[in-house]
């Protein structure tokens, strides 16, 4: 009996009244192409819209609620371990859930059940925070470790409600943010408000798009974004036929600009005839083991970078084809 392939986990993480149950609603509303499941304390957290729950399927187990967009909702009741083995259960697994980690919880200790396989895979953790009180909150005798521990797990962090505070103590809590946590990225947003490729990954189906229309040639090239975020972030690709070398593929992921926020895809290195899953999270990239061999071994990587003042954008080819073999 063939395995099932792990499932992808994003944890979301973030103090009280950060903003997470709207980032959550804007995710259930807006993300397309993938089964997501959203694992929650309680339902009645959440503000699930009306004429997307669906009617109860049948043989679904107590507890989960589907939505009429393929997503669905789990709640977790104060029992992480039980939710989890009860989706591993489900029939139909979806393809990537989203952990809403408690508003005084440690987001990272429920990273580590996806860092530990067992029918999961790690893919981040997205810390929100609230723009005009966190700075007050983390320096707080009380609850200061709390939230300073969140935002030391994140690898993304949303600065929500960025509307509510002047530009340059926008500037000066991003200045801060580096200090605190420098191996996070960080954007801003409202209501939180972002494009669901930041917090779930490039849609399904991306990366072998991106290999499509590169094919026969070596290169990176524009991916779609949405009308609604292509001004604040751009998408790129990379396909080449030709292997990378690991120890170089390594220092070109630790060297990526701040603007790469997300990217996924496969890769293929020199001596191995399988191509390997790239997973990319801020800062943090894995690069999983090798999986079923492919007769064209082609890589082909997506990303989704924030768009510079400037207005320079990421060149996925001009940074990876210095790693490339020969």
């Amino acid at each position: 009996m063939m395995r099932r392939p792990d499932i992808p986990l994003t944890v979301l993480g973030g103090f009280l009244g950060a903003g997470k149950t709207s980032l959550l609603n804007h995710l259930l509303r807006t993300q397309q192409g993938e089964r997501v499941l959203v694992m929650v304390n309680d339902f009645g957290a959440i503000n699930i819209d009306a004429e997307l729950i669906a009617k109860a399927a049948p043989g679904m187990p107590e507890g989960i609620v589907s939505l009429t967009n393929g997503c669905v909702c789990c709640s977790v009741g104060g029992d992480l371990m039980q939710a989890f083995l009860t989706v591993l259960k489900l029939p139909e697994p979806p393809g990537r859930i989203v952990v809403e980690a408690s508003g005084v919880g440690d987001p990272a200790r429920i990273a580590q059940l996806g860092r530990a396989g067992g029918g999961f895979r790690s893919e981040g953790v997205v810390t929100v925070a609230d723009a005009e009180a966190v700075r007050r909150l983390a320096g707080d005798r009380y609850v200061g470790d709390t939230v300073r521990a969140q935002l030391r797990a994140a690898d993304l962090v949303l600065l929500n409600k960025a509307d509510l505070v002047g530009a340059g103590e926008l500037d000066a809590l991003r200045g801060w943010l580096g200090t605190q946590v420098p191996d996070a990225r960080v954007i801003a947003c409202q209501h939180g408000q972002v494009d669901a490729r930041l917090i779930l990954g490039p849609a399904p189906g991306a990366i072998e798009a991106a290999a499509r229309a590169g094919a026969g040639r070596e290169g990176g090239h524009g991916v779609a974004m949405d009308t609604d975020h292509a001004a604040a972030f751009s998408g790129s690709s990379f396909a080449s036929s030709i292997r990378f070398r690991r120890a170089a593929l390594e220092g070109a992921l630790n060297a990526l600009p701040p603007q790469v926020l997300r990217g996924k895809g496969m890769v293929f290195l020199e001596g191995e005839d399988s191509p390997r899953l790239l997973q990319i999270c801020g800062k943090r990239w894995t690069l999983e083991r090798p999986g079923p061999p492919e007769a064209a071994a082609r890589s082909r990587i997506v990303f989704i970078a924030a768009k510079q003042a400037e207005g320079a954008t990421f060149d996925p080819w001009r940074h990876f084809s210095p790693a490339l073999a020969g």
